[in-house]
């Protein structure tokens, strides 16, 4: 099973604990829905969203945006998730990996994501590749992790000289610089307040985002063990929000 088998399967497994453990996801969706809706968008746009999960972003837009949705995710238990908190939407649902999006080109007012993109493999490519899917000033807007997220959590590790699994995310100039000239992009921390480092651990797991970098060796029970310890009781951890607002 490859990367992208493994994150979809981990994804599909959380559809049913994903709500109840996603605080920064949600709070990371209703920032982005409320900059999408001062956007200023066409009446009845066509709106293409990329990982939709349950839904947590497509429930605070779709109602108000109405128009025509094509929402999207790499895992079917999550496209699931998402027509059912939905019922009698006018939007197709269907299972796409957003980083090679299978989309007319040209065909949307607006390309949307909440907290998918830091799972592609090439995000820069795929961020081409999602913007070739607006149509003439169609707008792309999209939430990623960003090089400060989960800085406490690493700086666990390394104060013991153990490699952490969480993956390299951009810094938001790196970001910046895959996107065409004049596109956006703003930097916002969420702290997500957790009882100790096992329940954060345990919240990963119950959203599905608990694969590890590629190449990364798991913990050994006693390193994980002295990880938890010195992230101590009660645990802060902080989201670094990266938004994209970028115009065709």
């Amino acid at each position: 099973m490859n990367r992208k088998h493994r994150v979809a399967a981990a994804f599909a497994a959380a559809a049913t604990t994903y709500d109840s453990a996603a605080e920064a996801q949600d709070r990371a969706a209703a920032a982005l829905a409320a900059r999408v809706l001062a956007a200023g968008l066409p009446p009845s746009p066509r709106v293409l969203e990329i990982g939709c999960g349950t839904g947590l972003l497509t429930r605070r837009l779709l109602p108000v945006l109405g128009g025509r949705w094509l929402v999207t995710d790499l895992a079917e238990a999550m496209v699931a998730a998402a027509r059912e908190a939905l019922p009698g939407a006018a939007a197709e649902f269907r299972v796409m990996d957003g980083e090679h999006p299978d989309a007319p080109p040209g065909g949307f007012d607006l390309v949307v994501s909440n907290l998918a993109a830091q799972w592609f493999g090439d995000l820069g490519a795929a961020l081409r590749a999602l913007r070739r899917c607006l149509a003439p000033n169609g707008r792309m807007m999209l939430t990623t992790l960003g090089a400060g997220s989960f800085a406490e959590w690493r700086a666990a590790h390394s104060g013991l000289g153990l490699a952490c699994g969480t993956q390299a995310y951009p810094a938001a100039e790196q970001l910046a610089d895959m996107l065409d000239p004049g596109a956006r992009v703003i930097a916002e921390p969420i702290a997500v307040r957790y009882a100790d480092g096992r329940a954060f651990v345990g919240a990963l797991k119950a959203i599905g985002a608990a694969t590890p970098a590629p190449g990364h060796r798991p913990l050994k029970p006693g390193e994980l063990k002295r990880v938890l310890a010195a992230l101590g009781a009660p645990a802060t951890i902080t989201y670094e929000v990266l938004t994209v607002d970028s115009v065709a």
